[in-house]
């Protein structure tokens, strides 16, 4: 990827109001706009179009907005991927507010734990030209109705089959059929999974969590003889996210205080945290780590 030091209209600024972490990126280290502080990797990135394609699923809001824009900031064309276009649609808001160039940011509504909904995935990107996969991100999934199953059978098998739907399928499913279009050598996937797998608690949510973590080993060993990395994060509580209202928690504020008291370092987990973990093992420089789940949670298990 080409570098050169440009002038301060090749900027890509992010203000900390519109960004979940409250992070504040400039594309030029040497010189960030006034309010600015440069970009934690410190390329400089030129601002012609990238021939290879980063897939974010579930970016449009929380962890994977994060991660969307994270890789925007790094100068890469991101394919923004979720169910909702209008969540969507803001990431790509944010990016062009923050200088990203037309085109940057391309949205793709699908739900990606359905065939359908994968098989139109693959249309939008063939829609762009056939260009590489460079990376795939799969951030989508959540709590739902189904983290208290009940003790009546179908509600049981209902409630289990929707948490590995929203947790598993959706990562399975668009990871498999975009394998076929990542480069070997060079291509990154990575799974977002979450602690609750290793803990034993979290029910169907973390059982589901628990099988991403296991399909990546398995994707790892056989991407791996292509060059292709794969692995998993688990994240432990990150409080900016839709996760506790989705899932019927009421909110994550009433959560923090213990949350934080749980870890080592005495905070919650923000956005920000998980995404520099997945922006390494994005990068050149974790070309020899795969098959891993890394862990993302202040020490929490550690605590206990």
């Amino acid at each position: 990827m080409a570098s050169h030091r440009p002038d301060t209209s090749d900027h890509l600024c992010f203000p900390k109001e519109n960004i979940p972490s409250g992070r504040c990126y400039a594309r030029n280290p040497g010189r960030p706009p006034s309010g600015c502080a440069p970009h934690p990797s410190g390329v400089i990135i030129t601002a012609t179009q990238s021939p290879d394609l980063v897939v974010i699923t579930g970016a449009g809001s929380g962890m994977g907005r994060d991660i969307a824009l994270d890789q925007v900031a790094l100068g890469r064309d991101v394919v923004l991927v979720g169910r909702r276009e209008q969540p969507l649609t803001q990431t790509a808001e944010l990016a062009a507010q923050a200088g990203a160039r037309p085109g940057r940011c391309t949205v793709v509504p699908a739900d990606t734990s359905t065939p359908d909904g994968v098989q139109h995935l693959l249309s939008a990107l063939d829609d762009l030209g056939g260009r590489r996969i460079i990376a795939v991100v799969a951030a989508a999934g959540g709590q739902g109705d189904f983290k208290d199953p009940g003790t009546d059978m179908h509600q049981i098998e209902h409630a289990w089959d929707q948490a590995m739907r929203k947790n598993f399928y959706s990562a399975l499913l668009p990871v498999e059929a975009l394998l076929p279009r990542m480069p070997d050598g060079d291509g990154r996937i990575v799974l977002i999974s979450s602690t609750s797998a290793l803990d034993g608690r979290g029910g169907p949510y973390a059982t589901a969590k628990a099988a991403l973590a296991g399909y990546g080993r398995d994707l790892a060993v056989r991407a791996g003889t292509r060059g292709i990395t794969a692995n998993a994060i688990a994240p432990g509580f990150v409080a900016a996210t839709e996760f506790f209202t989705a899932g019927g928690f009421g909110g994550a504020d009433s959560m923090v205080e213990g949350a934080a008291a749980a870890t080592l370092v005495g905070r919650v987990g923000a956005p920000a945290d998980v995404t520099a973990a997945v922006r390494w093992l994005l990068g050149a420089d974790a070309g020899w780590v795969t098959g891993q789940t890394v862990v993302v949670s202040g020490g929490t298990d550690l605590a206990r």
